[in-house]
């Protein structure tokens, strides 16, 4: 990919650790006098098991999603986070903040992508029509990019409430992205899915708002909640 960097140790500085799962790590950086997001990604490697028309590699999924969205103009519109690059083949070894990954089979790779201050996912705190509306038309932007976002909950849609207001879609490492061209019947019914998961989310939340509680929409904020 030709967004793949060349980076030195002394070019990184750790600032913080934002979030950690056991998939990847998610590191507020500086990166050559940059703030930057710096996630992670533990590799498993490939299985026989992996379906076929999926990607599973959390790595690949979400640095093809950003390398084909900024390509189609969604970083430069401030819809997602710009997209610095992938660095590859990471030594964890001589990066003392990656001790996590000092045991795995697999060297790591990372993506940098823009550190956004000040980011909330939507709620009934910060609700808006108009919002909601942006996050709504921004979903249709990934998909004419051919990206499937893969995880559409309001976890991964952010409200920025700095200097200027920004609404965003984050986190692609469940993104599918298709070739250009005709999509396959199987990945026209993930896009249909996906639009009709936001469309009743849409609708749903505005209702709770009305409401002033959490019930239409719970099941997309809670995982646990059935």
């Amino acid at each position: 990919m030709s967004n793949e960097i060349e980076v030195k140790l002394s070019e990184i500085e750790f600032l913080e650790k934002l979030k950690e799962s056991k998939y990847s790590v998610v590191f507020k950086v500086r990166f050559r006098e940059k703030i930057c997001i710096m996630k992670v990604y533990h590799d498993r490697g490939p299985s026989e098991f992996d379906p076929p028309d999926r990607e599973v590699n959390l790595f690949v999924s979400e640095s093809t999603a950003y390398h084909r969205m900024k390509l189609k103009g969604l970083c430069k519109s401030g819809s997602i986070p710009n997209f610095y690059g992938t660095i590859r083949n990471i030594q964890p070894a001589v990066w003392p903040d990656l001790y996590m990954f000092l045991d795995d089979g697999l060297t790591p790779n990372a993506i940098l992508i823009e550190y956004i201050p000040n980011l909330q996912p939507i709620d009934l705190s910060n609700f808006s029509e108009k919002r909601l509306a942006e996050l709504r038309k921004i979903l249709d932007d990934i998909h004419r990019a051919k990206v499937l976002h893969g995880d559409p909950k309001p976890r991964n849609m952010m409200i920025s409430l700095g200097e200027y207001e920004r609404v965003l879609w984050i986190d692609f490492d469940s993104a599918q992205t298709f070739s250009e061209g005709d999509l396959s019947p199987k990945q026209e019914e993930w896009i249909k899915e996906e639009v009709e998961m936001m469309d009743y989310f849409v609708e749903a939340l505005a209702q709770d708002f009305k409401e002033g509680r959490l019930n239409r929409t719970i099941s997309y904020y809670y995982d646990w909640y059935e």
